[in-house]
């Protein structure tokens, strides 16, 4: 299966807009959209991830997101078969990379070292921006709705990190804002564009450099998968954008379970 959906760019928001919190039907409604313009456009390009270091996944999916507050999504799927999962929903990489250290900075400018700051903890780690119009907020979203839904003990085993796409419009305070609007409890993080780049490269994530494009609208293209670490620091699943809730309350508390670097039976 393969689909693409253009995106209708609009003009740059002089300032980062009030992001609200978007409902369950708000959110239904962006997927429906992004499915019904997939099929309208089926010879579009295809993307993909050749010599990645995920790209052995069964599937990747990379965003190309507008910074302007409309409704509408580019996306593009790639799917390279079934994996075995294990019983988990999310996709089980050929290759377990390492969790990396990062060495960005937090909200408030302190360095920020990923492996000593979610040390024993299941981590889920989001490549993305604030202004992103769909993909960004709905993994958000989703996230914290199913960390809502599962048990206190499993939730307290939880990491979320989100890794600015688009470091200089997210500054700190507009991270925590943002952030704070789906858990308070999440993780921003930041640094200069070419750093988080590498760092991107590193795990199989495809990132490009916010283009303005001819009408001045912003374009950001970034990998939209949630990438799960398990407690011995590599990576455990990949989830891509349009994962349910239903699906992450599933993986959670199997993820949680887990002893160090052992999958489920």
């Amino acid at each position: 299966m393969a689909y693409t959906a253009d995106l209708a760019a609009g003009p740059v928001p002089s300032a980062p807009p009030t992001f609200r919190f978007p409902t369950p039907a708000t959110i239904a409604e962006w997927r429906r959209q992004s499915r019904l313009s997939a099929v309208r456009r089926r010879a579009g390009r295809l993307v993909t991830l050749a010599g990645s270091a995920l790209a052995a996944s069964s599937l990747v999916l990379l965003s190309a997101c507008a910074g302007t507050g409309t409704n509408n999504s580019g996306v593009g799927v790639v799917d390279a078969g079934e994996s075995d999962d294990g019983g988990l929903h999310g996709t089980v990489p050929a290759k377990r990379t390492v969790k990396p250290a990062l060495n960005l900075t937090d909200v408030n400018g302190a360095p920020f070292d990923l492996r000593a700051r979610t040390k024993g903890k299941i981590t889920l780690v989001f490549f993305g921006y604030t202004t992103c119009p769909d993909v960004c907020p709905t993994t958000m979203a989703d996230l914290a709705a199913a960390l809502s839904e599962v048990k206190p003990d499993v939730r307290s085993q939880i990491a979320v990190v989100f890794v600015t796409t688009d470091p200089d419009r997210d500054t700190g305070p507009v991270l925590t804002r943002w952030l704070g609007q789906f858990d308070s409890s999440f993780i921003g993080v930041r640094g200069t564009f070419d750093r988080i780049q590498a760092d991107a490269d590193a795990l199989g994530v495809p990132l490009s450099r916010p283009e303005v494009q001819a009408d001045g609208s912003v374009l950001v293209t970034h990998g939209s998968q949630v990438i799960a670490f398990s407690r011995d620091d590599r990576v455990r699943a990949l989830y891509l954008a349009g994962t349910s809730v239903q699906d992450y309350i599933d993986d959670l508390p199997k993820l949680t379970a887990e002893r160090s670097g052992e999958q489920p039976t």
